[in-house]
This record gives C-alpha cells, sequence and structure tokens, in this order.
C-alpha cells in the first residue's frame, strides 16, 4: 500500500473562448518534485492557476489527498502553498510582516513566532527579514517567496519557474532547497529550464498541444527517446544540407571544418550517423516537442 501524498489531476480541461488551452488532462503525483515541462503557451500556467483555484475548469477535478480542490468552499489555503513566477509585494514591506500576513492567512495553529523562524532560518533570511522588500536582490525576494509557499508546512506546493531571475549561484541554491522541502510534500513546478529539474525530480510531465506528450521518470524519458536519436560527425557543408532535411537537436562545434549534430531519426537513415549509449535529458525534451 502506498503511503504519504497524493494528488490527482483528473480530465481536467480549460478553454477561453473558443481557444482550448488543456483538453482533458490526467495525471498523478505523489510526495517528491513534479516538474511540468512544455514550451510557452502549453498550459502550464493555467494549470498552476486551476490547481490554486484562480482559474476553473470546463470540466474535470483535481483531488488532493481525497480532497477536491474545486469544489472545498473555502480554498483549503493552509494545505497550498503556492510562489508565482512573479512574486511582486509592496516594497515598503518587510519581510517578517509578509511572512506574518501568510500565518494569519492561512489559520496556522502552531506558535507564530517560532513558526516564522523557523522558516527564516531555514532559508536563510535573517539578515534581511526585518528589511523592507523593495530593497531585497532577487535572490533574497525569491527565497522569501518559497519561505511563505512552505509556512505552515502545506501538503501540496506549486512553483512556477523556480529560478526565474537568480545567477547561477543562486539557482543551485534554489534547486538544493526545493530537494529538500519536497521530502513530505507534493512538490510541483512548472519550468522551461531543464537544469531545474535533471538531479532532483521524481516525475516529468510534459505538455504539448493542450495534451500530455509524456509522463514517466527522467530514465524513462531518455529511455523512450534515445532509440529515435542520431550522432553524426561531419562538415559544414554537410551540416548545412541536412538542417533542410532533419530536426537538428544539437550542434556542436569540434574543430575547423569538424561539428558533431544530433538529430531526430527520420524514416530513411543518414549514412554514417548512430546512436549514442547517452543523451542529455534536454535532447529527450527536445525530442518529445518534436516527435
Amino acid at each position: 500500500m502506498e503511503m504519504g501524498n497524493r494528488l490527482s489531476i483528473e480530465n481536467v480541461s480549460f478553454s477561453y473562448g473558443k481557444n482550448t488551452v488543456l483538453d482533458n488532462i490526467s495525471f498523478t503525483c505523489r510526495d517528491g518534485i513534479t516538474a511540468l515541462l512544455g514550451n510557452n503557451g502549453a498550459g502550464k500556467t493555467t494549470l498552476m492557476n486551476i490547481l490554486t483555484g484562480l482559474n476553473k475548469p470546463s470540466h474535470g477535478r483535481v483531488m488532493l489527498n481525497g480532497i477536491d480542490l474545486l469544489k472545498t468552499k473555502p480554498y483549503p489555503i493552509d494545505q497550498v502553498g503556492y510562489l508565482p513566477q512573479n512574486f511582486d509585494m509592496y516594497g515598503n514591506v518587510t519581510g517578517y510582516d509578509l511572512l506574518s500576513y501568510v500565518f494569519d492567512l492561512k489559520k496556522i495553529k502552531k506558535n507564530k513566532k517560532e513558526t516564522i523562524d523557523e522558516v527564516v532560518e531555514r532559508f536563510h533570511l535573517t539578515s534581511v527579514i526585518n528589511k523592507r522588500i523593495g530593497k531585497y536582490s532577487g535572490g533574497y525576494k525569491r527565497r522569501l517567496g518559497i519561505a511563505q509557499a512552505v509556512i505552515g508546512k502545506p501538503t501540496l506546493l506549486i512553483i512556477d519557474e523556480p529560478t526565474a531571475g537568480l545567477d547561477p549561484e543562486e539557482r543551485t541554491q534554489f534547486r538544493k532547497y526545493l530537494s529538500e522541502i519536497s521530502k513530505d510534500s507534493i512538490t510541483l513546478i512548472s519550468t522551461h529550464i531543464i537544469e531545474d529539474v535533471e538531479l532532483y525530480s521524481q516525475q516529468i510531465v510534459i505538455l504539448k498541444d493542450h495534451s500530455i506528450a509524456f509522463n514517466g521518470s527522467v530514465a524513462e524519458m531518455i529511455a523512450e527517446s534515445i532509440t529515435n536519436i542520431r550522432t553524426l560527425e561531419t562538415d559544414f557543408a554537410t551540416l548545412m544540407d541536412l538542417r533542410k532535411k532533419v530536426t537538428i537537436i544539437e550542434e556542436k562545434r569540434l574543430g575547423t571544418d569538424r561539428y558533431r549534430i544530433r538529430f531526430i531519426k527520420d524514416k530513411q537513415d543518414v549514412a554514417g550517423s548512430y546512436q549514442e549509449k547517452e543523451i542529455s535529458l534536454e535532447n529527450a525534451y527536445i525530442y518529445f516537442q518534436n516527435r
């Protein structure tokens, strides 16, 4: 018997007028990180807005540990933490005031000071927590954003573009935060940065053309795509010709007039090409977007 938390998205559809954004989406995720991937306009943010109660689907339901999130009134805000891509707050409010407000909003039944102090220490906010948010750097704003999302230890965390606007060092640290907080909660992140999900995600869901193009683990995603990806070392003239004939997913210059390319296998193979023993998750993602 499987233990832990369970989020079940069942036959969810959403449209803006005649424009279909999500078409009968279904998947289930549990504790750990589930990465929601897709190009711009694929419906990732729309799905997150549905999960947080901001949008109402035309069809389907969302179940969190047996509770229908879309029908429960009021929305169970104490069970869900949310960090949007654009986490903009009033610049004259302090970080502590924001966390205090979220604590009260969620009606958390714990000691307020101890709860706030815990997330402040966890996300290394002590030096700035009493300063106005308008004085925060991008990295500190993102830390504050995740702190307000996890306060009260919600069952479900929804995070849109977790490392947007962060420098490489801050991105690495933020990924570690996500890995830690996802141990006892369902953490659903929406991103187009493959590096954000490659190391820590237990599950990957790819949205394409309003529906799910893939749902599985990193290993399954690579295994399903690797047999359809070919590698070839060639010269510039041949490279230019192949660009017209195949879908190239990676190009690397090896030296003077020598290139290594990876491309999606067509019905007719390219002479001299071969299947690699390993490919990157980014290669696999591009394959699913183009197959």
